[in-house]
C-alpha cells in the first residue's frame, strides 16, 4: 500500500513542476492551426504512439462544432500498412521522416511524443518537419533528451519515472483538448491590430461593451449586427471593411450563396471604397477562381503571389502585364454548408501571414452564425 501512495504522491509532485505556460503556448498553436486549415502530424513510440493516436481521436472528434472548421490531424503511427513499408525497406528510423516528406507543408504543426527525448525516428520526424518551415512541439520527460531543444516548444515533464511520464503525457493531451473545447464557447480568436481602431460602429459597439479589439468573443460580431439593426447584406456592409482593416488591406469582396451552391448577393470593397456587387462580377471567382476553390474544398487559403498561383482568376482588365498581389480566402460555413467567402487582396506578393489568415477565418465563423440565423428566421427554421 505504501508504494500506492508513494506514487501518486510522486505523481502529484511532478504535476506541480508542469511549465503551464508552455502548454498555453501549445494551446494556441493548435488553435491557430485550426483556423489557419493548417495539417496537424503527431507521432511517438510505444506508450508514446498510444497517446499520439489517443490525441489525434481527440482533436479530430472531440472538439467539433458546427459554426467551427475542424482540425485537420494525421497520426502517423496509425497506418500500419505504410509504417512497416518505411520501417521495412527504408529502416525504422525514417518511419516518420518518410512519412512527413509527401505530407508536410510549412506552416503546419508536428508534434512529437518521446519519454527520454531520444527516439531516433521522432527526432528526424522533427528535424525534416523544421526544414520544411513546419512549427515543431514535443513532449518530453526525463531530462528532455536531444528533443527538447530541437523543438519550437517542448513541454516537459520533470521526472525520471517512466509511468509518470507516460501518465503525464496522456493527461497533456486531456487538458489540451478540453481547453480547446471549452474555448470554442468563450472566444474565438485572440487577434493583434495595428494602430488606433477606426470610429466605425462596429468598433463602437465593442467599445461600450468593454471589449477589446484585440478580443472577440462569440457574441461581439451578434452584438453588432444587433446594434446595426440589419440583415445580413447590413452586416457584411460592416464586416467587410472590417476585416479588411484587421489585415491592413483595403480590397476585398464577400459573397453569399444559395443552397445550390449558386451566387446569392455580394459585396466589393475597393480601395476604401464599399459598394453591392452583381452575380455578372462574382459569379466566375465562384466557378473558376480561388473563391470557387475554396468553397468547394470547405478550407481556407492564402496566395502570396496571385501570378504564381493557379487559383487565381486572372481578368481582362489585368493586362498583358498584371501586378502581382496576396490574397486571403475564407469560407463561410455553418451546421456543414456552405454559405458563401470572404476574399481579401492586398498589392504585392507576401503580404498575409498565417496569423491574418487566422484573424479572418475567425471573423468569418461570426459572420457565418449571424448569416445562418438570418436565414433561418427568413425561411422558417430551415437554416437554407
Amino acid at each position: 500500500m505504501s508504494d500506492l501512495i508513494r506514487y501518486v504522491s510522486d505523481l502529484q509532485a511532478t504535476l506541480s513542476r508542469l511549465p503551464m505556460d508552455r502548454i498555453e503556448q501549445v494551446i494556441t498553436i493548435l488553435q491557430d492551426a485550426r483556423l489557419a486549415g493548417r495539417t496537424i502530424f503527431v507521432m511517438g513510440n510505444g506508450g508514446s504512439a498510444s497517446t499520439a493516436s489517443h490525441l489525434v481521436c481527440d482533436l479530430a472528434k472531440n472538439t467539433r462544432q458546427a459554426e467551427w472548421p475542424p482540425f485537420r490531424v494525421v497520426g502517423l503511427t496509425d497506418n500500419m500498412a505504410i509504417f512497416s513499408a518505411y520501417a521495412n525497406d527504408e529502416g525504422y528510423d525514417k518511419v516518420f521522416s518518410q512519412q512527413l516528406a509527401s505530407l508536410v507543408n510549412a506552416g503546419d504543426i508536428v508534434l512529437g511524443i518521446s519519454a527520454s527525448g531520444n527516439s531516433p525516428n521522432v527526432l528526424q520526424g522533427i528535424e525534416l518537419a523544421k526544414a520544411r518551415g513546419a512549427t515543431t512541439v514535443g513532449f518530453t520527460g526525463f531530462d528532455g533528451g536531444k528533443l527538447g531543444p530541437l523543438v519550437d516548444v517542448n513541454v516537459h515533464v520533470s521526472s525520471h519515472r517512466i509511468e509518470h511520464v507516460e501518465d503525464i503525457h496522456l493527461m497533456l493531451e486531456h487538458m489540451i483538448t478540453a481547453r480547446l473545447r471549452q474555448d470554442l464557447g468563450q472566444e474565438l480568436i485572440a487577434w493583434e491590430v495595428s494602430g488606433e481602431p477606426a470610429a466605425a460602429p462596429e468598433m463602437e459597439v465593442l467599445a461600450s461593451s468593454g471589449v477589446q479589439p484585440t478580443r472577440l468573443p462569440p457574441s461581439a460580431v451578434l452584438e453588432i449586427a444587433a446594434e446595426v439593426g440589419e440583415g445580413p447584406n447590413g452586416l457584411l456592409r460592416r464586416m467587410l471593411p472590417l476585416a479588411a482593416q484587421c489585415v491592413n488591406c483595403s480590397s476585398g469582396c464577400t459573397v453569399l450563396v444559395d443552397e445550390d451552391g449558386k451566387f446569392e448577393t455580394g459585396m466589393l470593397v475597393f480601395n476604401g471604397e464599399l459598394r453591392d456587387a452583381s452575380g455578372h462580377e462574382l459569379a466566375d471567382t465562384m466557378e473558376k477562381g480561388l473563391a470557387g476553390w475554396v468553397a468547394q474544398n470547405r478550407t481556407p487559403a492564402i496566395i502570396h503571389n496571385t501570378l504564381e498561383d493557379p487559383r487565381w482568376l486572372r481578368r481582362t482588365w489585368d493586362g498583358s502585364d498584371p501586378e502581382s498581389k496576396s490574397a486571403i480566402c475564407v469560407p463561410l460555413v455553418h451546421d456543414d454548408r456552405i454559405l458563401g467567402v470572404l476574399t481579401l487582396v492586398c498589392p504585392g506578393s507576401g503580404r498575409f501571414t498565417d496569423e491574418d489568415l487566422a484573424v479572418v477565418t475567425a471573423l468569418a465563423t461570426g459572420i457565418s452564425m449571424v448569416v445562418a440565423q438570418a436565414r433561418q428566421s427568413r425561411n422558417g427554421g430551415d437554416g437554407r
